[in-house]
């Protein structure tokens, strides 16, 4: 019997912004705005995007590296999410078509003086160790 490695870990990310928690939200929730920041290293270049931010929506990027023409796909379900508040997501992660990484995230949004203090929270399963 052939066993694949899995190696688990979680990471918490802060931050500041000198933005509103509307704002802050807004930067996930519109398409157009996420677009602007949720993007690959230099050499890769998106394929296909979609963002239907609801309970229950899908989020897919889907992009190439110019040199390998290796490609990537992030697909994601959207399971709570609280205006202005709070995002919880799973996603997958793929790799030249072989899934890579599966992860629980939660965004949190929290208002700190004018502005906002984000909390991202991931907890990951890498599935090829």
């Amino acid at each position: 019997m052939t066993t694949s490695p899995v190696a688990h870990g979680s990471f918490i990310l802060e931050r500041s912004y000198e933005a509103s928690p509307s704002q802050v939200f807004a930067a996930w929730a519109d398409p157009d705005l996420k677009a602007r920041w949720f993007i690959g290293p230099d050499d890769w270049m998106p394929v296909r995007r979609e963002l239907d931010l609801r309970v229950g929506g899908q989020e897919l990027l889907q992009g190439r590296f110019a040199k390998s023409g290796r490609e990537t796909l992030f697909t994601a379900r959207y399971h709570d999410i609280v205006k202005d508040e709070r995002l919880v997501y799973v996603y997958d992660m793929h790799s030249a078509g072989k899934l890579h990484s599966t992860s629980l995230v939660t965004v949190e949004m929290r208002p700190r003086g004018a502005g906002t203090q984000l909390v991202f929270t991931e907890q990951v399963a890498f599935l090829d160790g």
